[in-house]
């Protein structure tokens, strides 16, 4: 539903359940659309025609429910503010908005990071898991200073960039690339890096093709599963010998055919974690 309205809503689409910060009941997602009053009939039409395809299709879809009520298009934005603080993610990283600057010590790796119009503040398990996984690829190979040293990453579906900036602040030797098929979301990204002064991170608008023949000793992918999937051999290429993905934006049920699909590809399952019902891989490229 929520990429068959991303079209008409001028504001952004957003996603809520049960992992998100604003929660929907367990079991229900909700989709908020910021719709302009001259679309608000075509709106409506698309959410009746999607949800009887659904119907058609044999989904259970006989509970959904529409609401609406007139906002100004500020309250998007400000909303966020009541619910995004600062945040300590993983074991070393604290990622915070403009209004809140935290408790911050000489150890932490600090990422200012203002809600924008892409996915990705820290706050959802998808993301925490991406970056838990990747301080610990980092522990093995600090800095690039030890194993197969980290000289490029990755970042593919980079939403707000936080995972660009997170890796950059990880390896601070190496050079990243932000890739996103969503031009809303390569804008932010920038933003974000300006923001947070990190200029080793080059940004572009595509899909992984845009990365060439390039290969990246690591690979950040919070993209759903049935995106995921048939990606693996494409992937697989773009990984250098020696290098690993982290994916994650995996349900807990989807892990076994991801990992039979990555393993077909040619990786290998260095490490699993859980957060809920979401779970994040590291896959080792033999």
């Amino acid at each position: 539903m929520a990429t068959v309205l991303q079209d008409l809503a001028d504001g952004g689409i957003e996603l809520r359940d049960a992992g998100t910060l604003l929660k929907a009941a367990p079991g229900r997602s909700v989709v908020v659309a910021h719709v302009v009053p001259e679309l608000r009939a075509q709106a409506l039409d698309t959410i009746a025609e999607t949800t009887a395809r659904a119907r058609d299709a044999g989904l259970a879809t006989d509970d959904v429910a529409v609401s609406e009520r007139a906002s100004h298009e500020d309250e998007w934005r400000d909303v966020w503010k009541q619910f995004f603080r600062a945040t300590r993610v993983g074991r070393s990283f604290i990622v915070r908005p403009s209004w809140d600057p935290g408790a911050i010590t000489t150890d932490d790796r600090v990422i200012d990071l203002d809600p924008g119009r892409a996915f990705g503040t820290g706050g959802h398990a998808t993301t925490r898991l991406v970056i838990r996984l990747a301080e610990e690829l980092e522990r093995e190979h600090p800095s690039g200073q030890a194993g197969a040293p980290v000289r490029r990453f990755l970042d593919l579906g980079c939403g707000s960039g936080i995972l660009s900036i997170a890796a950059a602040l990880l390896w601070p030797g190496a050079k990243g690339l932000a890739v996103d098929v969503d031009p809303e979301a390569t804008a932010c990204t920038q933003e974000n890096l300006d923001r947070n002064h990190v200029t080793t991170v080059a940004v572009a608008t595509g899909d992984l093709s845009v990365a060439g023949e390039t290969t990246f000793q690591v690979v950040l992918a919070n993209i759903q599963a049935d995106v995921l999937l048939p990606l693996a051999p494409a992937l697989h290429a773009r990984v250098a010998p020696g290098g690993h993905a982290i994916l994650s934006g995996l349900l807990s049920r989807d892990v076994p055919a991801i990992v039979d699909a990555y393993t077909a590809a040619g990786f290998a399952l260095r490490q699993r974690e859980d957060d809920d019902e979401w779970s994040g891989l590291t896959l080792r490229r033999a």
